[in-house]
């Protein structure tokens, strides 16, 4: 007899014609042909070598054999189910754990995350930052945000923002600032810099979308990432180039205003990445869909 398992379907048949005892009401059962079932028990009985039914024009009934084997196939199907079960209700009740940049963390997430708190109070979120490349399979991750070109070989992505970059300054610099009042006004003023932009782009890609292509960029702070730029715009010490996601709702409470209309359009997004299979899982799925809808509001804000 071999100690390999048998396809799967073969035990299912005969787990049903012996609950029935009969090779038809074992097809309706399982939604199959009836002698899809028949064909299925004879290769079980090939497999293990063994005849498992006593077969006559009018009844089917278990053998020996089949009586000894009938409640090892239940328990086997039954502990499987009972351990899925077990796993699906630790995972719903054990937290998602996101992975995402801080800068995008900080500007635009945890603005929005009581909304989703409210909507999902079942659903614990732990929050860590990050701008490495993420590996489910070393990292406790469930979800993960990266900015990026797509193309995520291996894991289910959904894009979530695009970006656009354009000048941005607070009220009260503005005020103070009347001859600002076209592009070419800035190349007399100090600007924030930011040493390597994220989005891969800088002051230079926004003069040469407003026709200013060479021109000589004016020193000023140069900061780490783009949330600190945008904050020391909002500090009053300078004109920041803004990006979308980060800007949005300081831009939408009016603690900074854009300058011009000119924007530079960026290649990369925000994807929203998970392990390929896990992104229907009612705790992802409740995170995507709703990361989705408010990426939607911030797109309409714009």
């Amino acid at each position: 007899m071999r100690d390999d398992m048998p396809p799967l379907a073969c035990l299912r048949a005969f787990s049903a014609v012996a609950q029935h005892g009969s090779f038809t009401k074992a097809a309706t059962q399982l939604h199959v042909t009836q002698s899809a079932i028949s064909h299925q028990v004879r290769a079980l009985e090939r497999f293990w070598g063994l005849r498992l039914f006593l077969r006559d024009t009018r009844s089917v009934i278990l053998s020996d054999n089949g009586r000894e084997l009938l409640p090892v196939v239940r328990d086997c199907f039954a502990r499987v189910g009972e351990t899925a079960q077990r796993l699906r209700t630790e995972e719903a009740a054990g937290p998602l754990r996101v992975n995402l940049l801080q800068s995008f963390a900080v500007r635009w997430l945890l603005p929005r995350l009581p909304d989703f708190r409210a909507r999902h109070p079942g659903i614990e979120v732990w929050l860590s930052t990050s701008s490495d490349l993420v590996n489910f399979e070393r990292e406790d991750i469930d979800v993960a945000i990266r900015l990026g070109l797509g193309g995520y070989h291996g894991l289910h992505s959904s894009l979530l923002l695009t970006e656009e970059a354009f000048p941005i300054c607070s009220p009260s610099y503005l005020q103070a600032m009347p001859q600002l009042r076209t592009p070419t006004d800035l190349l007399d003023l100090p600007l924030i810099h930011v040493t390597v932009p994220a989005t891969g782009l800088g002051w230079a890609d926004w003069f040469a979308a407003a026709g200013l292509a060479g021109a000589r960029l004016p020193d000023g702070p140069h900061l780490s990432d783009s949330a600190l730029a945008i904050q020391a715009a909002l500090d009053g010490q300078g004109v920041a180039l803004g990006r979308t996601a980060l800007a949005v709702d300081d831009l939408a409470a009016g603690r900074l205003r854009q300058l011009f209309d000119v924007v530079c359009r960026s290649s990369t997004g925000y994807h929203l990445l998970c392990r390929e299979g896990r992104q229907d899982s009612p705790k992802i799925a409740a995170f995507r869909t709703w990361m989705c809808e408010k990426a939607d509001e911030t797109r309409r804000q714009r």
